[in-house]
């Protein structure tokens, strides 16, 4: 795992475009993780491999699914969380070393439409330059059988509702 280390900072701001079955309205929150790339990260080149962007987009999803529930839970209620779409810009080359900063954001919604999505952008710290973006989408399944979870469990949907 890179060295990592979570912003104690969570940004919160609302939004007002929202579907109209959702009678709430949506907000943004935002999660910073600060990574430094280490030199088993690193590909021929001397850049970090393409396949690290993804992983590193993972820490900064599952600090906030983390949040949500945590994996023991998830297990012990038979939920899963399949990635079903994933993407990742890159713009620049991150190298051993580089302070970078990792910014996850997801639009929390209060009616589960049978996906998550987050954004992710990853900074070099001291140039202030985006190195790479990118999406992720996750479903949430049953283990038993694999079948979509078309509502939250009540308790689930109240911690989901109440990130900031």
């Amino acid at each position: 795992m890179s060295s990592q280390k979570s912003f104690s900072e969570h940004d919160v701001s609302s939004d007002s475009h929202h579907s109209l079955s959702d009678t709430a309205v949506s907000r943004i929150i935002k999660r910073k993780l600060k990574i430094i790339p280490r030199f088993c990260e690193t590909d021929m080149l001397g850049v970090i491999h393409n396949a690290e962007y993804l992983r590193w987009f993972e820490e900064g999803r599952l600090q906030i699914l983390l949040e949500i529930l945590p994996v023991d839970e998830a297990f012990e209620r038979g939920l899963l969380f399949p990635v079903v779409e994933n993407s990742c810009r890159y713009k620049s080359f991150a190298r051993f070393g580089d302070a970078l900063i990792l910014t996850t954001t997801h639009r929390v919604c209060l009616t589960y439409k049978g996906r998550l999505e987050f954004h992710h952008s990853i900074v070099n710290e001291k140039t202030k330059s985006e190195i790479a973006e990118g999406n992720t989408a996750v479903t949430i399944l049953h283990r038993d059988g694999f079948s979509l979870v078309k509502e939250w469990p009540e308790d689930i949907r109240l911690r989901y509702a109440g990130l900031k």
